[in-house]
């Protein structure tokens, strides 16, 4: 990010990065807000999309959200057997050779996946992606404007003794206090994108908690505490 910075500086030229994960995105920020030259903007391709590319242009310049490098593929599963998971969609495109840097989220829906990928390699998949999982699937290129684009929950309210790490953990999953600390213990579990080792972790409302095997759940909102003393939370669950 210093090296785009400073090309940037020299050049006048915008520059594009291929997809960051949340945690790059959060430190190529701090350190553009180092760098007195040329702004920093991120986009993912749709509102509220966790991996995104970061434009790196001048300061008299300014870039639309159309302009960043970043195409949209439909995916649908022409199969009739178990429905394909998040982790089928992510597999068939890194089975055919794709750097996980060029893609961005997948929104799973209904036999289908939207998926946000580098403009470089979307001809490459539409041509050439045939299966995924044990199912056959359809690749199109799809213009976004008339797409609803963003991560769908299933919501879950849940009771704890207290908003710490291995506790929700074990009441999402159904799983003893003990089985959900030795998953911590065993950076299976991340917070913020980041690993987290401690069990007594306390989460806050917009924590974004994720669980290897396990998915994905976002802390929404923290109702207060029961007649019985305990704190009652509303889990959004990634779909």
């Amino acid at each position: 990010m210093l090296e785009y910075l400073d090309r940037c500086d020299t050049t006048h030229q915008r520059i594009f990065t291929d997809f960051l994960d949340p945690v790059k995105v959060k430190i190529a920020t701090e350190l553009s807000k180092s760098h007195s030259g040329p702004c920093v903007e991120f986009h993912g391709g749709f509102e509220d999309a966790e991996r995104q590319m970061a434009a790196v242009f001048p300061q008299w310049d300014h870039v639309e959200p159309g302009e960043y490098p970043i195409m949209m593929l439909k995916i649908t599963d022409r199969g009739w057997g178990k429905p394909l998971t998040h982790r089928d969609y992510l597999g068939a495109l890194l089975g055919g050779g794709i750097k996980r840097d060029k893609i961005g989220d997948l929104l799973v829906r209904e036999k289908a996946c939207l998926a946000s990928v580098h403009r470089d390699i979307a001809g490459f998949v539409e041509t050439n992606m045939d299966r995924a999982g044990k199912s056959s699937v359809q690749v199109e290129i799809v213009d976004t404007r008339n797409l609803e684009l963003k991560p769908e929950f299933k919501e879950k309210r849940i009771t704890v003794a207290s908003p710490r790490l291995d506790g929700v953990i074990g009441a999402m999953l159904g799983l003893s206090r003990a089985k959900s600390a030795g998953l911590i213990a065993g950076e299976k579990v991340k917070v913020n994108w980041e690993i987290c080792t401690k069990a007594n972790a306390a989460l806050q409302e917009g924590d974004i908690v994720s669980v290897r095997g396990h998915g994905k759940f976002k802390i929404g909102e923290l109702a207060g505490i029961t007649k019985k003393g305990r704190a009652a939370m509303v889990i959004k669950k990634y779909i």
